[in-house]
């Protein structure tokens, strides 16, 4: 008698990747991983030393300028040398807007006598300078300040006067004129606190 089943074939798709294949391609895949990985590492890394750089150098800038400003200090009567630990005002020679009824009044600016003054504010980790002239710094009207720094963490003053046997130092003076200012600044980088300290020269200071 004959059976009406019929036999099973079984069909093998010959388009599916072999094992060789597949692990090829694996192996291609973690190079290329690899090096993306390494690129986006070695970006990672220069662009935090270009912030580190880019931060530094604006400490650097504002050191610079508070330096040429107290370079420009003079003893300005009712102007007094005011000194904080974290704040500083000072007469100076500034420039600001010429009187418009004087014959220098096409210069638009000049050399003026006032005063300058730094102030660190803790709340938005930044220093202002303002500076004023004389009618105002005699009344301790200051504009609004100018940023001249961020990022900053802590700042601090420290006033070197001359002494009968060598120098005296004051975190606080409205004594005079200082010698000079130990100015230490610290700012963060990529999270961590770094330091600038910079002594800083006054030409005409010096006695208690």
């Amino acid at each position: 008698m004959m059976s009406n089943v019929r036999p099973i074939r079984f069909f093998v798709r010959r388009d599916a990747f072999t094992l060789m294949e597949v692990l090829l391609v694996s192996c291609l895949m973690s190079l290329i991983s690899l090096a993306v990985f390494h690129a986006f590492s070695n970006g990672l890394k220069l662009w935090a030393r270009g912030q580190h750089v880019m931060v530094e150098g604006k400490m650097a800038m504002f050191l610079d300028r508070f330096a040429e400003d107290l370079r420009q200090t003079a003893t300005i009567s009712g102007i007094p040398f005011k000194g904080g630990s974290a704040k500083v005002s000072f007469p100076a020679i500034i420039l600001g807007p010429t009187d418009p009824n004087s014959s220098r009044a096409s210069e638009m600016t000049g050399p003026q006598i006032g005063a300058v003054q730094y102030t660190f504010e803790p709340y938005d980790h930044k220093i202002y300078r303002s500076q004023a002239v004389y009618g105002l710094a005699l009344k301790g009207l200051w504009p609004k300040g100018v940023e001249v720094a961020d990022l900053v963490e802590d700042i601090e003053f420290r006033y070197y006067f001359k002494a009968d046997k060598g120098l005296t130092v004051k975190g606080l003076t409205d004594e005079g004129l200082p010698m000079g200012i130990m100015v230490d600044v610290q700012f963060l980088v990529d999270g961590q606190t770094r330091h600038m300290r910079r002594f800083l020269v006054i030409p005409v200071g010096g006695a208690l």
